[in-house]
């Protein structure tokens, strides 16, 4: 399959990276963002044309694979080929760790594995996916481009898009979605050995790097994200790239090849997501006031150079929502806190350490002690009414979820804590106030103030709700190095390969029992059927799709417009009706947002549909409309099917101008 060329062209760029940088792990990073880089020109290029289509992008790896196996056959001969299996593949380095050691390590890989593999074998899934993640990507394909185009859900348009830029590449090569997963298990991979280094980087003996790589890896929230199609693994990669060389850059000073992956990794990490603006803007903090310390004036020109790449790198993003929205951010969303001031930030500091509190649950105490959420609600309440402020503050509360409450253990990724991973890093945060004897502690100490810095940012600019545990993510990961460092150099060795297979070995639960993708007991990614797996958060819906999808087909139309109604669960839709596909076209109509400009501009202007699919959500029992009326055009209905559900009447349903 011509999916193999990209992951061909990755084996590639880390054996050419291993010859350009000293260590391995470093030589991964920069193959990671190397390709990333390769992937985003890709994408925008042929974009221009239309062409992002399986035949251009067969041949643009090709061409890609093929000049990278010359230019590493020209610099290095066979004599690379020949030592690298043993260069990377030294069983030395395994061999030499104390028991403890090489134990936690093969139960981490089985755990890795166990991963990888829902990642492959599981449909994806999660209802982000299911509205934006994944549906941009098949108007993309369809498209020929990532320009944007009419769509009842804004998300798809100016969220930003280099994981999907990857997924549209791996789901166009493969002509499936089996891959869609792996671009957040390899982020994951690459994040684990991203936070090792740094905590290379400041000081942590072997020991501590593995606690660093095991931490990063086993955090409930991280597990769990591991096999989905979001974006959060994918961010904290490009941060951890960023943070280990802005270190590197600290240490040996203004460098060329570290300067270039400064800009490319938080470029990325900026097309990725938008949090990432948060996360790296205490770490870009730092790294400017030792510039200025160190070099003066001088760091104007390095600084420049850095911004330099990563406008280049969001050109196209930035300029396709600036044409749109009027601004290189896009929409202005509606989860930015709106209330400032010293009381509000220690309303969400409390409020989001409240995600990962179930420690006793996490820890499976409950059966000795009662678990402690319902204390920690209770006394987050009365802080706020000494603060003379409201635990539910809709002006720093997602309306979303509009009412404070603190949750337990979950297994699902909207909302798993890391109960003991946040006590963890209380526990390293104390050694390191306490401990004198800590090498590079200067160092220690403003890198726990830059992710301190990052997590009480978030907090300031972000509303309160219950998936924000989510998002925390990346700050996890980085505070993984400050763990590993602290605790490994602080505590008795054997203590500390201790902890790391306990970790490990509490983090099976998550492997195994997924609440969407599970793959233990009942209706696992084993035995469940593949269609039903994506309708695993919204199971009322499966019938009807499924029904209105057979509908569709027998109508003989190929112009289907589709309109949206307080539902957005899109993706599903594009697999029923095997689309996108020759002589079949699915396009929004109706479109009233930020995006209806875009219906009149070419081609889109040009599409005329004979069938129109409405999809709904409304009131129990309220009374269907017997047409619609699409750009002056009235359509009346031919079919409906609705699905009672507790709180609400889920509906398609489909409309001929016939």
């Amino acid at each position: 399959m011509a999916v193999i060329l990209p992951i061909a062209s990755l084996i590639l760029l880390v054996l050419i990276g291993s010859k350009l940088f000293h260590y391995r792990r470093e030589a991964l990073l920069a193959a990671l963002m190397a390709w990333a880089l390769i992937v985003t020109v890709l994408t925008e290029v042929l974009s221009l044309v239309g062409g992002l289509n399986a035949i251009l992008l067969t041949l643009g790896w090709l061409a890609v694979t093929a000049g990278l196996a010359f230019f590493l056959w020209q610099a290095y001969g066979p004599r690379l080929l020949k030592a690298a299996p043993q260069h990377w593949f030294s069983p030395n380095a395994f061999i030499d760790l104390p028991a403890t050691l090489k134990l936690s390590t093969v139960l981490l890989t089985l755990a890795l594995l166990a991963i990888g593999a829902t990642a492959v074998i599981a449909a994806p899934n999660h209802s982000d996916s299911m509205e934006y993640h994944l549906s941009r990507v098949m108007h993309w394909i369809q498209n020929g481009s990532v320009a944007h185009y009419p769509s009842h859900n804004i998300f798809q348009l100016y969220q930003n898009p280099w994981s999907e830029f990857a997924i549209a590449h791996l789901q166009i090569l493969s002509h499936s979605d089996r891959f869609s997963g792996s671009v957040q298990w390899v982020s994951m991979l690459g994040s684990m050995f991203g936070t090792s280094l740094i905590a290379k980087e400041l000081g942590a003996r072997r020991n501590g790097q593995i606690l660093a790589g095991i931490f990063a890896a086993t955090m409930p929230m991280a597990v769990l994200q591991g096999s989905s199609t979001n974006n959060d693994h994918v961010v904290a990669l490009w941060m951890v790239c960023f943070v280990y060389f802005a270190l590197v850059t600290m240490r040996q000073g203004i460098r060329p090849l570290p300067v270039v992956c400064l800009g490319a990794s938080l470029g990325l990490a900026i097309l990725t997501k938008g949090t990432a603006y948060i996360y790296a803007f205490p770490f870009c903090l730092w790294l400017l006031l030792w510039g200025i310390k160190r070099l003066g004036w001088q760091m104007v020109k390095p600084m420049v150079g850095i911004m330099a790449i990563v406008i280049a790198i969001n050109a196209g993003h930035y300029l396709r929502n600036f044409g749109l929205f009027g601004s290189p951010l896009g929409s202005p969303g509606d989860e930015t806190g709106a209330a400032f001031g010293i009381k509000y930030l220690i309303s969400n500091v409390v409020r989001n350490l409240a995600l990962h509190a179930d420690i006793v649950r996490n820890l499976h105490l409950e059966g000795v002690i009662t678990p402690i959420t319902g204390i920690v609600e209770k006394v987050i309440t009365i802080l706020h009414d000494v603060m003379g402020v409201d635990v539910s503050d809709p002006l720093t509360t997602s309306a979303k979820d509009p009412r404070f409450y603190v949750p337990g253990l979950s297994f699902n990724e909207d909302k798993a804590g890391n109960p003991l991973h946040l006590v963890i890093i209380f526990i390293a945060t104390g050694l390191l106030l306490i401990n004198g004897r800590l090498q590079q502690r200067r160092r220690l100490f403003f890198y726990w103030l830059a992710s301190t810095g990052a997590f009480l940012l978030f907090c300031q600019l972000l509303t309160w709700s219950t998936p924000r545990c989510r998002l925390h993510l990346p700050i996890f990961i980085l505070f993984a190095a400050l763990v590993g460092t602290v605790i490994g150099n602080s505590l008795n060795r054997r203590v500390v390969n201790v902890l790391t297979i306990g970790l490990v070995l509490l983090s099976f639960q998550w492997v195994f029992n997924n609440q969407i993708r599970p793959l233990t007991g009942e209706n696992t990614i084993l035995t469940n059927p593949r269609l039903a797996q994506y309708f695993t958060t919204q199971p009322s819906l499966e019938k009807i799709y499924t029904n209105a999808a057979g509908e569709i087909n027998e109508q003989s139309c190929g112009n289907v417009g589709m309109v949206y109604e307080n539902i957005s669960f899109e993706y599903p839709y594009w697999l029923l009706l095997k689309a996108p596909r020759k002589g079949f076209k699915l396009q929004h109509v109706g479109v009233v947002n930020d995006s209806q400009p875009m219906a009149s501009k070419s081609p889109y202007n040009k599409f005329e549909p004979c069938l129109i699919m409405k999809t709904a959500s409304s009131k129990l029992d309220e009374t269907l409309d017997a047409e619609i009326n699409v750009d002056g055009k009235v359509y009346r209905e031919i079919w409906q099917q609705t699905e009672d559900t507790k709180s609400s009447q889920k509906s398609v349903q489909l409309f001929s101008a016939g």
